[in-house]
């Protein structure tokens, strides 16, 4: 069974391989090979494993099969970032469980947000599913992007 814990620093260049491996998917869906997840380095990844919080889904092998981001802001909002699970692995629930426990880590966000690519319809559904809604679009580097949140009660 699968395992959701904290990333440690030494998981990093695993969960960046699994990112480029999840995104290459999305990538060829798009037929755009310079999507932001792509070209991530180690170093900008780092970044953000100090400046926030990494939550991965471990294998009964002690594969990494699943990851997302998150931090908080001034604002008590949660920014959710870079929800990926093997392709090997999807439509298992990994993604829904980790976001669930990205939620449940920051309990006490009065927001979460998140933004999520209009060409993937696969993630919309999910985000709408567990309580996300649309309420904005932005341009970024070309792609279309959806805005979604959810307000926490």
């Amino acid at each position: 069974m699968e395992e959701i814990k904290l990333a440690k620093e030494t998981d990093l260049p695993e969960i960046l391989d699994l990112q480029k491996k999840a995104f290459g998917e999305v990538a060829k869906l798009m037929n755009r090979y310079d999507l932001p997840p792509l070209l991530q380095s180690i170093e900008e990844l780092r970044n953000e494993y100090q400046n926030g919080t990494i939550l991965i889904c471990v294998s009964e092998d002690n594969k990494i099969i699943g990851s997302v981001r998150g931090r908080m802001d001034n604002e008590n909002v949660c920014h959710i970032g870079k929800l990926i699970v093997d392709p090997d692995a999807q439509n298992k629930g990994i993604g829904k469980t980790l976001m669930d426990r990205m939620e449940r880590y920051f309990f006490s966000c009065r927001k979460f947000s998140l933004f999520t690519g209009e060409e993937t319809p696969n993630t919309v559904y999910l985000y709408k599913k567990i309580g996300y809604q649309i309420v904005g679009m932005q341009n970024m580097g070309g792609i279309g992007m959806y805005l979604m949140e959810k307000e926490m009660i």
